[in-house]
């Protein structure tokens, strides 16, 4: 990192952090009705300002739906993605005050018997996007009994990143950094434990990402859920957890992957990028049915050098 890059980082700390204590202290006291209206306002500002990543969600749209749907019909999806990333971000603090209180009182766990399994005393890789609240679902099955680990990037303030991990622990949930989790996961494995993993973010091929279609276009992504469910013979539970009426949310476990039995004589990658692409398709079917809960506004999708993609892969 260049010196002016750090200098930077480091004068935005300060404010960084005076940030989000001011979020902390604040957002847990506010009524419900506030905090939904203060994400729906964020939302229509974010269309009506000249932000960079107005214009990286309308291409990542356009990409994906290209005319299936009208201009109208794009900009109303973009509008509720911005609107629903808002919420989640509030939400982190507004349940972090009395979580057994609000998440009993705002959160719907449909029943099923892979919500059983997810409650269950037994190891499964759970796998999410986000789209919705992926923080309250960590937030509602740990409060639950879940035995959950999440996979988490390190904030790089390491004040803010420190505070975020003792938010999302309130209900139990244990928070694991991304870097070297490999280790700690197979030891939860073998004590029943659950890991978590958002997974529908580009990772470079030299981090471990192979290439899959995800939503209809290339894009490396992790095989570390794939190669950890077969090397470990672990299931993988799927589970979504979307805003509903009333400020409140629906939370589903969708269904199930059992990887096939680990074989020594077999080909690993061919099993593994299999079981990648099944896990890109079915969070893939999640979003196209509820796009307007999706954060379009991360470049999900670079071009490499060497590398052929279609007419409609985006350039940012």
């Amino acid at each position: 990192m260049g010196k002016n890059k750090q200098k930077k980082r480091a004068m935005r700390r300060p404010f960084e952090t005076g940030g989000f204590l001011v979020m902390m202290t604040f957002v847990p006291i506010m009524p419900r009705r506030m905090v939904i209206g203060l994400s729906r306002l964020a939302g229509h500002l974010a269309m009506l300002l000249p932000l960079r990543e107005k214009k990286i969600g309308m291409k990542n749209i356009d990409a994906v739906f290209g005319n299936s749907k009208t201009p109208t019909e794009k900009r109303r999806i973009l509008r509720s993605s911005f609107s629903t990333f808002c919420l989640t971000m509030l939400d982190v603090f507004w349940f972090a005050k009395h979580p057994e209180k609000r998440i009993a009182r705002f959160v719907d766990f449909e029943d099923g018997p892979i919500k059983d399994e997810l409650l269950a005393d037994k190891p499964a890789i759970c796998i999410t996007a986000h789209i919705g609240s992926w923080e309250v679902m960590g937030q509602t099955a740990s409060l639950l009994g879940a035995n959950l680990a999440s996979i988490a990037a390190t904030v790089k303030n390491p004040v803010v990143d420190r505070m975020l991990i003792e938010q999302r622990g309130r209900t139990g949930q244990v928070i694991i950094p991304q870097k070297g989790a490999l280790r700690t996961l197979i030891a939860r494995f073998r004590n029943k434990g659950k890991a978590a993993f958002v997974l529908d973010q580009k990772t470079s091929e030299q981090d471990g990402g192979i290439y899959v279609d995800f939503l209809g276009l290339p894009m490396p992504v992790s095989s570390a859920p794939a190669a950890l469910a077969y090397r470990t013979g672990t299931d993988i539970l799927f589970g979504f957890c979307l805003p509903s009426t009333g400020g409140r949310y629906h939370m589903r476990m969708s269904e199930r992957i059992t990887p096939p039995a680990f074989d020594r004589e077999a080909d690993a990658d061919a099993v593994i990028h299999q079981l990648t692409r099944q896990i890109m398709d079915i969070v893939s079917e999640e979003i196209r049915k509820n796009p307007q809960f999706w954060l379009w506004s991360y470049k999900h999708w670079r071009r490499q050098k060497g590398r052929t993609y279609p007419d409609n892969y985006p350039t940012y």
